[in-house]
């Protein structure tokens, strides 16, 4: 069973602040323009600036994900561990299909994927279909997925990360033309 991290409105903050100290590590030992140079007042109260346009930016989007609907804090609790709700799911889910691109394989040949996920792993079965969609598969049959891209690697991974491998059969076919 994967552990899940506990992603809180606290631990956010603390990984915003940690990378802001990057950027100020990098402003003060990176290359500085001309002007930067020959005016360091001006250049300290600019950074202080976009540094609290910043903190001003993240503090707006983490409200704007809760009232959205995107995040949720527990019943009951002021802070803790931010969830993702259902509609946060889904919205991730699109984004993350928009935003990926796979190529076709160069063999020309495609995956073809059968399962027989039992009853009791029916999360997992919904899951591992999402996994199938984003890796730009196509349903033929309820458990029989075919894609010509070049996603077997990323397929494999979804198999062994969703425990799947005593239920999955994976082949690579090729594409017959019967002659007329």
């Amino acid at each position: 069973m994967a552990i899940r991290p506990r992603v809180t409105e606290e631990f956010l903050w603390g990984l915003s602040e940690f990378l802001e100290g990057i950027v100020d590590i990098n402003r003060k030992f990176g290359a500085r323009s001309w002007k930067d140079v020959a005016n360091p007042e001006w250049r300290n109260f600019r950074l202080a600036y976009e540094k609290n346009k910043r903190t001003k930016t993240f503090s707006q989007f983490v409200a704007y994900l809760k009232q959205k609907g995107y995040v949720k804090l527990p019943t009951g609790e002021s802070t803790g561990p931010l969830q993702l709700t259902e509609i946060g799911k889904l919205k991730a889910l699109k984004y993350r299909t928009r935003k990926t691109v796979w190529s076709d394989r160069k063999d020309g040949k495609m995956i073809m994927l059968m399962y027989d996920i039992p009853k009791k792993k029916q999360h997992v079965r919904q899951a591992f279909r999402s996994a199938l969609k984003f890796l730009n598969y196509t349903m033929l049959q309820k458990s029989v997925w075919i894609s010509s891209k070049d996603v077997l690697e990323e397929t494999e991974r979804a198999v062994r990360d969703y425990d799947l491998a005593d239920c999955v059969s994976m082949f690579v076919i090729e594409k017959v033309r019967v002659p007329k």
